[in-house]
C-alpha cells in the first residue's frame, strides 16, 4: 500500500477512535489527532527535556524585581533544579508588586547559570499561541536552553475585568499547545481550529531544547488531569495529599493511554506550600495564611475533604477589588487547619523529609516549593535550610 494511502486511512481510524473514546466531544477530535501526530514525532526525535529522577525548586513570591532576582541568583548557587513565577495580570493585594513573568524570567536568565525557569503558571488566553511560541522560544534562546512553561486553565481576575475571553478552557488549552509545539518546529504550517486559524504561519524564535520547551499541564479537576495525561510533559497539581495523588494519578493515566503513551513519560510535579524552621509552631504561623487561602480560591477542592466555605473567593470568578484581600484574610479561619496542614510541607527540617517521602512513595518526581511567607525576609533563610538540610537527604539516597 503506499505510503501516504496508509498514512490517510491510519489518520481517518484515529479520528473515529479519539471522537468516541474523548471525553472533551466529537467536534475536537481532528484537533485531537493533531496533537497526536505531534506527539510520536517528539518520539521520534531526542526528548532530552524531563528531569532525571527527583527535582527541587521553588516559586517565588511575588516582591520587587530586585528582591526576586537576589532571591533566583541565591538558589541558582544553592544547586536548586528550577525557580518559578506566577503569571499574573494582577494579584489580591491592593497596591503590590505584579511584573509580567516573562520580562522576570528573562532578567533571571542573564544573571543565572544554569536553574531552569518556568512559569507558575500562565493560561492559554492572554497570548495568542504564536506570540507566546516566540515568547518561550526567545526565552530559551536567551537563557540557554532553560525555559519551562507551567499552564493552567486561567482565573477570572486576570481576564474579566479586561474583557479577556475566558471560556472553553480544556479546547483551548489542547488547541494552543498543539499550535506552539507545531510552529517550535521551524516549519510553515496552517491550522484549522475552533479558535485559531493560522495559514502559512511561522516563528523565527526557535527554542534551543528540542523537540520544545517542557509543559506542564496544572490540573486539578478531572477534565484537565486527564488533559495533562494527553499533551503534557509534566502534571502539576495543588492543595494535594499524598493520598489524593495515588487516586488522581489514575486519570492522569487514562489520558495518557489515549493518546499512547506512559505515565512514566510525565514529571509529576506537586505546587506544594513549604515552610521550614528550627520551631514547628513558627513554621505554621509563617504559612497558615498561604495555606488556607488556597481554600479560599479553589473552594471546591475544599469540598473534597469534605468541608463547605463561601464561595466570594472562587478563583473562576473573583475579581480583585481594594478590599479583596482584606476580606479573604477574614475568611481564613473557615478553612480547617488539619485540611490546610495536610497539604503542607512544614516545620523542622526532619518533618519535611518525613512529607515530602510520602509525596515520593505516591508518585510525585518534581517539588515546586509554594513560599508565600508571612515574612518575606525569610526566603533566603528557608531557601538556604532546603538546600543544605532537605534536598540534600533526597538527592544522596536517590536510587538505594
Amino acid at each position: 500500500m503506499p505510503r501516504n494511502l496508509e498514512g490517510a486511512i491510519r489518520t481517518c481510524f484515529n479520528i473515529i477512535q479519539v471522537a468516541r473514546a474523548s471525553t472533551f466531544g466529537v467536534e475536537n477530535a481532528f484537533i485531537q489527532v493533531q496533537f497526536l501526530r505531534s506527539l510520536h514525532d517528539d518520539r521520534n526525535r531526542d526528548v532530552g527535556f524531563l528531569s532525571e529522577g527527583l527535582s527541587f525548586g521553588a516559586s517565588l513570591q511575588p516582591d520587587s524585581f530586585d528582591a526576586m532576582l537576589r532571591r533566583a541568583i541565591l538558589m541558582d548557587e544553592l544547586g536548586f533544579d528550577h525557580v518559578w513565577v506566577p503569571d499574573h495580570l494582577v494579584f489580591l493585594e491592593w497596591g503590590g508588586w505584579c511584573f509580567d513573568a516573562w520580562c522576570v524570567l528573562s532578567g533571571f536568565a542573564v544573571n543565572t547559570k544554569r536553574v531552569r525557569l518556568g512559569t507558575s503558571v500562565s493560561d492559554p488566553y492572554r497570548r495568542h499561541p504564536a506570540v507566546f511560541a516566540q515568547t518561550i522560544g526567545t526565552l530559551d534562546s536567551i537563557s540557554n536552553g532553560r525555559a519551562i512553561l507551567g499552564l493552567g486553565a486561567g482565573e477570572a481576575q486576570n481576564l474579566l475585568p479586561y474583557s479577556i475571553q475566558y471560556d472553553e478552557k480544556v479546547a483551548r488549552m489542547r488547541e494552543c499547545v498543539t499550535i506552539m509545539r507545531r510552529l517550535w518546529t521551524g516549519e510553515m504550517m496552517g491550522f484549522d481550529g475552533r479558535f485559531y486559524k493560522l495559514e502559512k504561519a511561522f516563528v523565527q524564535a526557535l527554542p534551543v531544547q528540542k523537540p520544545h520547551p517542557p509543559i506542564y499541564i496544572a490540573a486539578n479537576s478531572p477534565k484537565t488531569r486527564e488533559l495533562a495525561g494527553m499533551i503534557g510533559d509534566g502534571w502539576m497539581a495543588e492543595m494535594m495529599t499524598p493520598k489524593r495523588y495515588e487516586s488522581d494519578m489514575e486519570e492522569v493515566r487514562r489520558g495518557a493511554e489515549k493518546a499512547e503513551r506512559h505515565i512514566e513519560d510525565l514529571d509529576i510535579a506537586y505546587h506544594a506550600p513549604l515552610s521550614v524552621s528550627r520551631d514547628r509552631e513558627e513554621a505554621w504561623r509563617m504559612i497558615r495564611t498561604l495555606a488556607k487561602s488556597l481554600f479560599l480560591w479553589w473552594p471546591g477542592q475544599l469540598k473534597y475533604y469534605g468541608y463547605n466555605i463561601t464561595q466570594e473567593f472562587d478563583w473562576k470568578h473573583l475579581t480583585v477589588k481594594q478590599d479583596t484581600g482584606r476580606k479573604l484574610r477574614a475568611q481564613l479561619d473557615s478553612v480547617p487547619d488539619k485540611v490546610a496542614e495536610e497539604i503542607t510541607i512544614f516545620g523542622t527540617p526532619d518533618d519535611c523529609i518525613e512529607k515530602i517521602q510520602r509525596y515520593i512513595d505516591a508518585g510525585v518526581t518534581n517539588f515546586v516549593f509554594f513560599m508565600e511567607l508571612e515574612d518575606k525576609s525569610q526566603a533566603e533563610k528557608m531557601l538556604e535550610i532546603a538546600s543544605k538540610e532537605i534536598i540534600p537527604y533526597f538527592k544522596e539516597n536517590e536510587g538505594r
